[in-house]
């Protein structure tokens, strides 16, 4: 078993330096046609419509692999890095010796080293790293990394001080739309930094669990000295387990608590009164009513931007409203009205979710979409259209699919939501002046084609998009409930498919065609085959009325249909009488007049 474990992870490292070799072909391949190669062969273009060969890259890895374009460009630059730098390492996965993981870990560390000791460098990290594992030493990540520090300390000090100075510069916070109701923050600071973050989080959490103990303590002196008040109190009567809080959700707690600007306070001696530590639930803490009632701090002015996606009036309908934060994502509306309820109101937006209810013919004509017509885009596609692009819309450009015609703006190209997606600025410039070609569906789907006929689609992922789908299955679901009508009677047979009004008519005159071919085929049979001798009498000759020499009867509306009985016009003498008298004074009013 051991074997054949070794022997899959030595063949998937071989497989991803395979992938790398091919990769690094593809950039070579995709620079040297789009504009700057590497060769220095390029025609001359401006600045703006210079196509980035990588992106072009990055296009074809997504078709080809089904991964995002940021993971394919970080697999396209890896690659290049490979071959032009770190050699060896790339030897090392061939062998199936290093997996990718710790090839990108130790090109990392060595990013900043000068050219000139880089060879030797590198050639003493993997043979360290090797000679390692080859004598069963696993090393962690962190030590890993000393131990690279540690070559690149003996022959090029200066280059772990680039790289930390190159660190510094990433620092930041980050806030992504999250799925099930939650978004993530993830801050990335100097250790210094970090270290005051912490502290101030583990002290804001030592102190509601001293709140939480002392609103537990004061309610079990409560519930004492209600027993002692009450002997008929079952001393052993179960009482509520507290909820459990992990101490990521205590932190969590913690850092809306620093945010909010409220603090803890202790417990009073009011039986019943538990809720001490400002939460409102095991969901977090309760946001801070604008005065000093959750600890004397003045809490700051919150006014959250949201966005109702709705049609009728303020979003009251009947397939209800989508509740948006323009910075975090989705809600729920009892979430929404809860923060309402504990802030300084709200800045509202709410859109109308139709298909083109922003546009407008005189608009349409202009290069620029207005601020209300930019909006629905952005809120529609949610990221970059381009095919594997996560760059969020609201950081993106806004493209037309057809080309505006400055020249003549009415001839089409125009500046209209059927016609408009979100493009981050690379991708942008990419469709501008690649030959890949885009097509847009009036729900927002986009088709693109690159030149070698992968066709590859990308749906809008925005709020207003996952309205209208919702909003469309419902309808479907409706429609397909009307069109179906109730179960059957009788037990397993099932529910059977509503008939329409022609379905109905075609079966009645199918039944009428067959019952008089039926009638027919009788007639003919009596009329061909003799009539039955009795040996008594001669057989009458006499053609009767059945008989197909004899004239056939034309049947009657009454006769021919069951339905002509029951709709036949009522036969009313007082109607007939009306009618006649008002004929006759239409004919007294209709008479020429006399001559004079």
């Amino acid at each position: 078993m051991t074997a054949a474990a070794r022997e899959g992870w030595a063949a998937e490292n071989r497989a991803a330096a395979q992938r790398l070799v091919a990769c690094y072909a593809l950039v070579q391949e995709c620079w040297r046609e789009y504009g700057h190669g590497i060769d220095g062969s390029h025609e001359a273009r401006p600045g703006h419509a210079v196509v980035d060969g990588l992106v072009a890259a990055a296009g074809y890895v997504v078709a080809a692999m089904s991964i995002s374009a940021r993971r394919a460009e970080k697999m396209l630059s890896f690659s290049w890095e490979l071959h032009t730098r770190y050699p060896a390492i790339l030897e090392a996965m061939a062998a199936g010796l290093m997996e990718q993981r710790v090839a990108e870990l130790l090109a990392r560390q060595m990013s900043t080293v000068r050219g000139d000791v880089l060879e030797q460098i590198q050639r003493q990290v993997v043979e360290d790293y090797l000679g390692g594992v080859a004598a069963g030493v696993r090393l962690g990540d962190k030590a890993l990394r000393d131990e690279i520090d540690a070559v690149i300390g003996r022959h090029d000090p200066d280059a772990i001080r680039l790289r930390k100075e190159d660190a510094s510069r990433t620092r930041g916070v980050r806030i992504g739309k999250g799925v099930d109701g939650m978004s993530s923050v993830s801050a990335l600071l100097a250790t210094e930094e970090a270290a005051v973050l912490a502290e101030a989080l583990d002290q804001r959490v030592a102190e509601h669990d001293a709140a939480d103990a002392g609103a537990a303590a004061a309610q079990a002196a409560a519930q004492a000295a209600a027993r002692d008040a009450d002997p008929d109190t079952d001393p052993d009567a179960p009482t509520e387990p507290e909820p459990h809080y992990s101490k990521g959700e205590r932190r969590a707690d913690a850092l809306m608590s620093l945010i909010c600007g409220d603090t803890p306070t202790q417990p009073n001696t009011t039986p019943g009164n538990t809720d001490t530590d400002g939460d409102a639930g095991p969901g977090g803490p309760s946001a801070p009513t604008g005065g000093s009632g959750n600890g004397g701090g003045q809490a700051p002015v919150l006014r959250p931007k949201v966005t109702v996606i709705a049609t009728g009036d303020n979003g009251r309908d009947e397939h209800g409203a989508r509740v948006e934060f323009t910075r975090t994502g989705e809600a729920a509306l009892q979430t929404l009205l809860e923060m309402l309820a504990t802030s300084d109101g709200a800045s509202f937006e709410q859109v109308d979710p139709r298909i083109g209810a922003a546009d407008d013919t005189s608009a349409a004509l202009k290069y620029r979409p207005g601020a209300e017509l930019a909006r629905r885009v952005r809120l529609r596609d949610g990221t970059c259209r381009h095919p594997g692009c996560a760059v969020p819309a609201d950081d993106c450009d806004l493209d037309h699919v057809v080309p505006f015609n400055h020249a003549d703006p009415a001839s089409g190209g125009h500046t209209v939501e059927a016609n408009l997606v979100s493009q981050c600025r690379r991708h942008h410039r990419f469709k501008t002046f690649s030959d890949w070609t885009y097509q847009l569906q009036p729900d927002g789907t986009l088709i693109v084609t690159t030149p070698d006929g992968t066709t590859m689609l990308t749906r809008p992922d925005g709020p207003l998009a996952q309205y209208r789908r919702e909003h469309q299955r419902d309808e479907a679901d409706a429609w397909a409930r009307q069109q179906r009508r109730n179960p059957a009677p009788v037990f397993g047979v099932g529910i059977l498919d509503e008939a329409t009004y022609f379905a109905r008519r075609a079966q009645r005159l199918a039944r009428e065609r067959a019952r008089a071919a039926a009638r027919n085929a009788a007639e003919a049979r009596a009329a061909t085959s003799p009539p039955p001798d009795t040996g008594d009498t001669p057989a009458d000759t006499t053609p009767g009325p059945d008989s197909a020499s004899a004239p056939r009867e034309r049947l009657t509306p009454a006769a021919a249909s069951r339905w002509w009985e029951r709709n036949k016009p009522p036969d009313s003498a007082l109607e007939k009488a009306i009618l006649h008298a008002l004929h006759e004074h239409l004919d007294e009013l209709l008479q020429p007049p006399p001559p004079f």
